[in-house]
């Protein structure tokens, strides 16, 4: 009985001796902070993308409307900014005030004209083919060239042609009314109509059909609903994974202090028998101390789920890290390739679990590592007792194979 409330009063003094550093303070003091500032950043008014987006001619009425419809309909992924003229539109692109740039025809209704007058296969083609049409591409008809939106960036990377893809989206209601007014005129058996008339009639028919229902009901797999400030707040989204590998890093520091201490023989008067579990227990002190910071900054950085999840997922990957630490402590014995080690591992931590990407390469490699199955478990991808298997058996393991 003697022998373990000494064991945890000696737990109570080296937590004692970590907390005395003003490093590990300063950490565990600004985890909650930076995350809870990082939320706050991420809920204003901020965007992935910023396109730019100007008239040829500032007479064109059609091209304004446009212009003002995007910039009002500006979202958290892409921000529209309008330019006066092609000066103003390079010049933001060149500066990098904008990622992209794009530069309406002096009449912006030819186009729509020309694109619901095609007489080819590209009306039915796929969304990026009519996106090429209005851009200019070589499969587009002359006449549509001719008006074609010019586009300007600096690479022509996947968020370039995303965001091209967005502003067909947007225009797409005006050049729904193109071809709907292009079809009235080639059926004149629909009835003889004015150009007043057939804007009319071309006005009310698309009305009628027109909804803001969402047909999407975003939930994740164990239910909870994906909140609309969720899908905003991009840059905070990977702060629960960079949590988790920051635990996981203490975790490492930890191996090495007590390497440390072992190798001093500090702890020489602890029986034999009972090093393996002391071991252990010495590596949940920092673990610990981490986590409470961390189960804080889930709290005050708008990722908290449930308390019913977060607390029981938290205190498993502490349990996960810590039986990983030790049998990587136990299996490479020596401090210098623990260190070693600890850049490849936490570089996997990063690229092989959902932190910032969720990739499905080398399954059985990312299971080995902590952060995965805790991330899996928080929205229900994964069952909770995975990370308790996972847990018992990395921590039974290290304690039955110790013998340092």
């Amino acid at each position: 009985m003697n022998q373990p409330r000494q064991i945890f009063l000696w737990m109570y003094l080296l937590n004692k001796r970590i907390l005395k550093q003003a490093l590990f303070l300063i950490l565990i003091a600004l985890v909650p902070i930076l995350v809870f500032g990082v939320g706050q950043l991420s809920r204003e008014s901020s965007s992935l993308v910023t396109a730019a987006v100007a008239p040829r001619s500032a007479d064109d009425e059609a091209s304004q409307q446009l212009i003002r419809s995007l910039v009002d309909g500006s979202t958290s992924a892409v921000r529209y900014i309008a330019c006066k003229d092609e000066e103003e539109l390079l010049h933001a692109v060149t500066t990098g005030q904008a990622r992209i740039g794009f530069l309406l025809p002096p009449d912006l209704n030819a186009l729509f004209q020309a694109y619901g007058s095609q007489k080819t296969k590209n009306l039915s083609a796929g969304a990026l083919v009519l996106l090429g049409s209005l851009l200019g591409s070589d499969n587009a008809s002359q006449e549509m060239k001719e008006h074609a939106i010019q586009c300007f960036a600096a690479t022509n990377d996947v968020v370039s042609k995303l965001t091209r893809e967005q502003l067909f989206g947007k225009m797409y209601p005006s050049l729904e009314k193109a071809v709907l007014k292009t079809w009235l005129k080639i059926h004149p058996e629909v009835g003889s109509m004015d150009n007043a008339q057939r804007e009319q009639f071309v006005d009310e028919t698309i009305a009628a059909y027109e909804t803001d229902y969402d047909f999407f009901d975003l939930e994740y797999l164990d239910g909870t609903p994906v909140k609309e400030d969720e899908i905003d707040r991009y840059i905070a989204s990977p702060m629960r994974g960079l949590l988790a590998v920051l635990l996981t890093l203490t975790g490492f520091a930890a191996i090495l202090y007590l390497a440390q201490d072992c190798q001093e023989g500090r702890f020489v008067w602890i029986p034999a028998h009972l090093h393996p579990i002391f071991h252990y227990l010495y590596l949940l002190i920092p673990l610990i101390d981490v986590a409470l910071a961390v189960f804080v900054a889930l709290f005050l950085g708008g990722s908290f789920t449930r308390i019913s999840v977060e607390l029981p997922a938290l205190l498993l990957l502490v349990l996960q890290v810590a039986g990983f630490s030790n049998l990587l402590r136990i299996l490479l014995r020596r401090k210098d390739f623990m260190a070693s080690s600890i850049p490849i591992l936490i570089c996997a931590c990063l690229f092989l679990t959902p932190v910032f990407v969720d990739l499905s390469i080398l399954e059985p490699l990312q299971m080995l590592l902590p952060p995965y199955l805790y991330l899996k478990t928080i929205h229900g991808n994964l069952p909770i007792w995975y990370m308790a298997i996972y847990a018992a058996i990395t921590g039974i393991c290290s304690m039955l194979i110790d013998r340092t």
